[in-house]
């Protein structure tokens, strides 16, 4: 047998694999759907989950807060900069 012959060769036997892993994992799945009744443990991690993409943070409100926080850290600079230079008139130094 060629080297060429040997590598296609296994390389079929592979994905025919793969192939039927996959089937089989669709199958049970789907039977898995339909078949048993709900859990507690599995209501209660379908509730975890849920909860979880409730508290997701979309792109729009990562965008706000990132402003909201630039906002911030302006005026905090800004109120640095006026404490160390104050142009006030009067001197209380003696």
């Amino acid at each position: 047998m060629k080297r060429r012959e040997a590598g296609s060769i296994s390389m079929v036997v592979m994905t025919a694999m793969v192939v039927m892993t996959a089937m089989s994992l669709a199958g049970g799945l789907a039977l898995a759907a339909d078949g048993a009744p709900m859990t507690p443990e599995l209501a209660a991690k379908r509730e975890m989950v849920r909860k979880q993409e409730e508290q997701r943070i979309t792109p729009e409100k990562r965008k706000a807060a990132a402003q909201a926080l630039r906002a911030e850290r302006l005026k905090v600079h800004k109120a640095r900069k006026a404490a160390e230079n104050p142009t006030t008139g009067s001197s209380d130094s003696k």
